[in-house]
């Protein structure tokens, strides 16, 4: 037992001192952190994100298992970051930036008084325009209506890149991709453009030990990576 405690620690040692990048390079690390890390995500992220993290478009939960991430790249350093300190937690290093407009409303955005209101029927074009991008039947002139308020008026091009693309710098989703944060229907995209969105995800850091913060977060970059690398 005590051997056993002695290598746990030394272990964990290791692990705190390495460069979070490179422990899914090192087999013993990366089998140590993950095994540890797998029952401290059912503890404290399962709620949200089920024990595999699979994505729930009701919640605008993301998948957790795929390589496209909404905030950083998938580095195991990206996801430490997030379980550190949060999304939209209050947390001062949280990231806090891309918070969704409610554009049905007369003011938008509590950010920003330039954001204008738009209309439903702005609203159903930029719909069309979004559905378009994510190459499914739409009707191409409301479509290329809704362009011109893309990369305009509404203002949405500073987000989400004027390819609507996203950004990951501020976690600004990927409109072209049809597995949506929140659902492809058009009653959930004309939600989230009419009603905004802003998830939340609580900053752990100085609620769980340093250890645990990066066994979770190789645990969920190991979720991504099932066959390693």
């Amino acid at each position: 037992m005590a051997a056993v405690l002695v290598r746990e620690s030394t272990l964990e040692r290791r692990l705190l001192r390495a460069d979070p990048n490179s422990i899914p390079d090192n087999p013993a690390l990366m089998q140590f952190a993950r095994e540890r890390g797998e029952a401290l995500f059912e503890i404290h992220c399962s709620a949200c994100h089920g024990r595999h993290g699979e994505a729930d478009p009701a919640r605008g939960v993301p998948s957790l298992a795929d390589r496209e991430w909404l905030y950083g790249t998938g580095l195991v350093s990206d996801i430490e970051q997030v379980i550190k300190y949060g999304i939209r937690s209050y947390h001062p290093r949280a990231w806090n930036l891309a918070i969704m407009p409610a554009y049905a409303s007369a003011q938008p955005s509590a950010r920003d008084a330039s954001i204008k209101p738009l209309s439903p029927a702005n609203i159903r074009d930029l719909v069309d325009f979004m559905v378009q991008k994510q190459r499914r039947e739409a009707d191409p002139v409301a479509a290329a209506r809704g362009a011109l308020l893309f990369t305009g008026p509404a203002g949405c091009y500073d987000c989400h890149a004027v390819d609507a693309k996203g950004d990951s710098a501020i976690g600004a989703p990927d409109l072209t991709d049809p597995n949506s944060l929140y659902g492809n229907s058009r009653e959930a995209l004309t939600m989230s453009i009419s009603h905004g969105r802003h998830g939340m995800c609580p900053a752990w850091v100085g609620r769980i030990p340093a250890a645990a913060l990066r066994e979770t977060s190789v645990y969920v970059y190991s979720l991504s990576h099932p066959g390693g690398g």
